[in-house]
C-alpha cells in the first residue's frame, strides 16, 4: 500500500475508532435527552479535531479556535465536555500528546524529542516531560530510544 493511502486509511480508522469509543463511553442519557444537540456538539468537535490536526504546531487558544470554527468559546467548551468528558484544554493537550507519542514511536532517524515536541505544539520541555511521564509511564526520550532499538 502506498504511504499516502496508508496515512489516509489510518486517519479514517482513527476517526472510526474514536466514534466507536464515544458510542460506548458516552452515557445514553446524554445522547437520548438531546440527541440533536449532541450531534451538533459531535460535529463541532470533529471540526475542532480536524483543525488541530492540520495545525499541530500552532498555539490553540479558546478564543481563536471559536472564531475559526464560527462559534462561541462557551459552545466549544460545552461541546468538548459533552462529547469527550474533558475540558477543551485537556482534550487538545491529550490529542497533541498522543500525536507526539506516535511520532516518537516511529523512530525516524532525524527525530529528536525537542523537534517532535515543537512540531506538535509543545514548547516547555520540562512541563512536557512531566506530563508525558504521568500520561504514558515513561519519558519521551525512552519512547524514542525504544523505537530506534527495534
Amino acid at each position: 500500500m502506498h504511504h499516502q493511502q496508508f496515512a489516509f486509511a489510518a486517519v479514517s480508522l482513527r476517526h472510526d475508532l474514536i466514534d466507536a469509543l464515544d458510542n460506548v463511553l458516552v452515557p445514553k442519557s446524554a445522547k437520548s435527552s438531546s440527541s440533536r444537540a449532541f450531534e451538533r456538539h459531535r460535529k463541532l468537535v470533529s471540526k475542532l479535531d480536524e483543525f488541530a490536526h492540520l495545525h499541530p504546531e500552532m498555539p490553540l487558544y479558546s478564543e481563536s479556535l471559536a472564531r475559526e470554527l464560527g462559534t462561541s468559546v462557551r459552545t466549544l467548551q460545552l461541546a468538548v465536555q459533552a462529547v469527550h468528558g474533558a475540558s477543551l484544554h485537556q482534550h487538545l493537550r491529550n490529542k497533541r500528546l498522543w500525536a507526539l507519542r506516535a511520532q516518537l514511536a516511529k523512530g525516524m532517524p532525524a527525530t529528536s524529542v525537542s523537534s517532535a515536541a515543537f512540531a506538535n505544539g509543545f514548547s516547555h520541555m520540562g512541563e512536557l516531560s512531566h506530563l508525558y511521564k504521568v500520561t504514558f509511564g515513561e519519558s519521551p526520550s525512552e519512547t524514542l530510544l525504544r523505537s530506534k532499538s527495534t
